[in-house]
């Protein structure tokens, strides 16, 4: 009888063992990681940032409606206002120009996400290839840093900027 009320004993332990295991674990997979909310829009911000700085960062002096359609398609706030403002003005640089831009990420980081404001931030690297007329096309890497608002219609780019390279971080 002995040995059978320590194996039933023994079996209740590891139950309850288990249980408090199980529940602990819980609790520190949720204290610990994101909530599911948050990591599907990390994934949402980075996927529309990336393509609206991709965007922001690729002109074509051949089809200047259409890529200044797409900067504005892409923008909000002052970004948007200011290249709404300044049609013309941007428009005829572009053509002046006569070049053809193309950007692909390389890599995009979303370094800040708040859901109650409905805002985020992202630091992306862009190859931008550029072609001149009759020249051989040069490439050149940035690092920008963009700010999105969310809007109506998704992620859009409220703010751009360049972050410089420094020969401590390549």
């Amino acid at each position: 009888m002995t040995n059978r009320n320590l194996l039933f004993g023994s079996i209740a332990l590891v139950v309850v063992a288990a249980a408090f295991a199980a529940v602990f674990g819980v609790w520190w997979a949720s204290a610990s990681g994101e909530s599911a909310d948050v990591r599907k829009t990390r994934e949402e911000v980075s996927t529309a940032g990336s393509a609206a700085v991709a965007t922001l960062t690729s002109l074509d002096f051949t089809d200047v409606d259409a890529t200044y359609q797409r900067f504005l398609d892409v923008s909000t706030g002052s970004v948007h206002d200011d290249y709404a403002k300044n049609q013309e003005d941007f428009k005829k640089r572009i053509r002046d120009a006569k070049v053809v831009t193309t950007a692909a990420v390389r890599e995009t980081a979303v370094t800040d996400v708040n859901l109650q404001k409905k805002v985020a931030t992202i630091m992306v690297v862009v190859d931008t290839t550029v072609k001149e007329s009759d020249k051989a096309p040069t490439t050149k890497r940035l690092r920008i840093e963009a700010a999105l608002d969310q809007t109506d219609n998704g992620w859009k780019v409220n703010a751009l900027r360049q972050v410089p390279y420094s020969a401590a971080q390549q």
